[in-house]
């Protein structure tokens, strides 16, 4: 529903609350920011809007305008009463408010700040007055009007833009032609600070471009060997960083560039290099701040350790390189960031994965010219999945697969594309995920090197299940994907995989599949008894082979994985209707013919995540009392959050919640039948 046509809030009052201190500056922190956006908009904000908006900064009229333009520009929709973004792009509005803002500083302030922004998001004092050929000291007046105005703020050693609203509002008003000439001064001015870089030219659509043919860029950017790897190349972008390495007059920043593309390229196409080239470096110099090479050889040793399930050491190696990589150039720590943002998200550890991903994210914007803005946005999309916010990371792979020229990423548009297929899968929508598998071929079979990850062979298992049953996925198990089963990094990235695959090989009388999956995850969890995570999969593996409703119980209360929570509360209750009366066992296990996959979804995800955890415990046959002590509230409390559930969900009593659980438990597992020939 479109957010302009049923908007009450009136630009007049917006504009008063401001003018009257309502929306101070010094309150603008996250709570008044969507105090603001619920007002102007007329209903909740979804939480990735107020991560959006918080690049305004602590502006509250620059908020307010960009509620507004939000509105006006139809970027905006209020779907099932919450406010979200359809496209994420910053309003026009806003940054013509940037501009009216920047007009009624003085002229010398203006000048400071649009050579400023041809810089970047964050600058030096010294390159401007280098720009503008005068010295620093007589730069202290400007600086300090930017300052006071709130455009500039002082970032340790360095000065930036407040926002990256108040960055590009002011970029944008330099005029196209300008901007050309001031780009091409400013590479001038680069080039002299780092001989060894070659610079390519900008345009006037936006800051410079630079990417170097050999060294690394004064502002960050990427070497020719590193842009070839993460565009698909890597057997390129390895050849080209390996002749740099041939020439011994080579800079020393020049030469780790080099050797951390040859790690990367390397380990992205599968080689042993990788290792022995990381295992060398690390050996011969150790590890320490700013040694790129040094820190994806880390990142590189921490990723194999983590797939061959060693998981402390590969834990510890992560983040001991995002550590010391605090002051590598942002395209460097990218890679760092990522990593070990996806091994937090394995452990379901979701805020510190969140965490790296917004600093990623941010050291990419901070570039005089951004570049890669799709990595994040890929690796947000498979955290949110595995978060179960559907609609969330359904926006994020979208935008990593639309993504193109320099935002684009190419070796991670299949991971992209196999989320989109997973999520189609979850919502019943079995055309686009196969539409979306059929992508994901299409993106590795067309990228020499992709970030390796058992998601994709994963992808297309659920969907064979759901198109032909489970014998075709028992076939693709045992030819194509035959090593799937036995691959301990399917099991830390899906904890859900094993319970799925022992349910898919009691469906089908598998017993060898059976044992080969509980052989895996239990050794698995006997080398890592410090991951809960780890040995939960385990527990949920074994009690579904067995048939064990204590373990399952037991899964529905602890597990941080929405999906193994849904697939144990679907067997769970199916098990206690095989020994329950008949018409008990009709009540529980028998959601109506008519209501789709889609609409179950819909109004199961209207609970929010504690309301959601209680209705499984209920499910399970826990009192007030029990599940208050299992999720630190009061009796009085789940009392009080049971009546909200029953409102929502248009019930009445605790058995009709069961039944909603497991009806819901149904979709949200992807795969479940009754027989060999139904699939969800």
């Amino acid at each position: 529903m479109s957010v302009r046509s049923t908007t009450t809030y009136r630009e007049s009052d917006a504009i008063t609350c401001v003018a009257s201190g309502r929306w101070a500056r010094e309150t603008l922190n996250e709570e008044s920011r969507r105090e603001v956006l619920s007002e102007i908009l007329g209903a909740d904000v979804s939480d990735e809007l107020i991560e959006f908006a918080a690049g305004v900064g602590g502006d509250s009229h620059l908020l307010v305008e960009f509620a507004l333009g939000l509105a006006d520009e139809g970027l905006v929709e209020r779907r099932n009463g919450v406010v979200r973004c359809t496209v994420r792009r910053v309003p026009r509005r806003a940054l013509t408010a940037v501009s009216r803002q920047l007009s009624q500083l003085s002229a010398a302030c203006q000048q400071f700040l649009k050579v400023a922004a041809v810089l970047g998001r964050s600058f030096m004092l010294e390159d401007v007055s280098r720009m503008l050929d005068r010295s620093s000291a007589s730069l202290l007046a400007p600086l300090d009007e930017a300052l006071v105005s709130g455009f500039v703020v002082e970032a340790e050693q360095r000065l930036a833009f407040q926002s990256d609203i108040h960055f590009r509002g002011v970029f944008e008003s330099i005029p196209a032609a300008a901007r050309g000439a001031l780009q091409r001064e400013a590479r001038g001015a680069f080039s002299q600070r780092a001989p060894e870089t070659e610079i390519r030219g900008g345009t006037a659509g936006g800051p410079a471009e630079p990417c170097v043919a050999v060294g690394v860029e004064a502002d960050g950017q990427c070497s020719r060997a590193h842009s070839l790897i993460m565009n698909g190349d890597a057997v390129a972008g390895v050849r080209v960083a390996e002749s740099v390495l041939a020439d011994p007059g080579i800079s020393h920043s020049a030469r780790v560039d080099a050797e951390a593309s040859v790690i990367l390229g390397s380990y992205l196409l599968g080689q042993e290099k990788a290792v022995t080239l990381s295992e060398r470096i690390l050996r011969e110099r150790g590890t320490g701040p700013g040694d790129v090479a040094a820190l994806m050889a880390l990142s590189t040793l921490s990723n194999m350790r983590w797939r061959a399930g060693e998981l402390s050491e590969g834990l510890s190696l992560g983040r001991t390189a995002v550590r010391y990589g605090a002051e590598v150039a942002p395209v460097w720590g990218l890679h760092l960031k990522l990593a070990l943002a996806g091994k937090f998200a394995n452990l379901r550890e979701f805020d510190r994965a969140e965490s790296l991903l917004d600093a990623a994210e941010a050291g990419l914007r901070d570039m005089a010219s951004p570049v890669w803005t799709a990595a994040p946005a890929a690796m947000r999309a498979r955290v949110y999945l595995q978060a179960k916010r559907l609609g969330d990371a359904r926006q994020q792979a979208e935008a990593a697969t639309i993504a193109w020229e320099r935002e684009a990423v190419t070796m991670l548009r299949p991971l992209a594309s196999s989320v989109l297929g997973t999520i189609s899968l979850y919502l019943g929508d079995l055309p686009a995920a196969i539409e979306h598998v059929e992508r994901m071929h299409a993106d590795l079979a067309s990228c020499q090197a992709v970030l390796l990850s058992a998601q994709y062979a994963w992808t297309d298992i659920l969907v064979a299940a759901k198109k032909d049953g489970p014998r075709a996925a028992v076939e693709l198990l045992s030819g194509t994907y035959g090593h799937l089963p036995t691959q301990r990094s399917l099991y830390i990235e899906d904890p859900s995989a094993a319970a799925f695959l022992v349910r898919l090989a009691r469906d089908v009388g598998d017993s060898d599949l059976r044992r080969t999956v509980l052989d895996t995850v239990d050794g698995l969890a006997g080398d890592n008894p410090g991951f809960s995570i780890v040995g939960l999969t385990a527990m949920h593996a074994n009690a579904l082979a067995d048939g064990d409703t204590t373990a399952l119980a037991h899964i529905i209360v602890e597990s941080p994985d929405p999906v193994s929570v849904a697939l144990a509360t679907e067997e769970l209750a199916k098990l206690y209707a095989a020994q329950a009366p008949a018409q008990w066992r009709k009540t529980i296990s028998s959601p109506s013919e008519d209501t789709s996959s889609l609409q179950k979804f819909t109004c199961w995800s209207r609970l929010s995540e504690m309301e959601q955890r209680i209705s499984y415990l209920v499910s399970v046959g826990l009192t007030n009392r029990q599940i208050a002590r299992r999720v630190h509230l009061s009796a009085h409390t789940v009392n009080y959050h049971l009546r909200k559930i029953y409102r929502k969900l248009g019930i009445n009593t605790r058995v009709e919640l069961a039944r909603q659980a497991a009806t819901y438990s149904s979709g949200a597992a992807v795969y479940s039948m009754d027989g060999e020939e139904n699939a969800l």
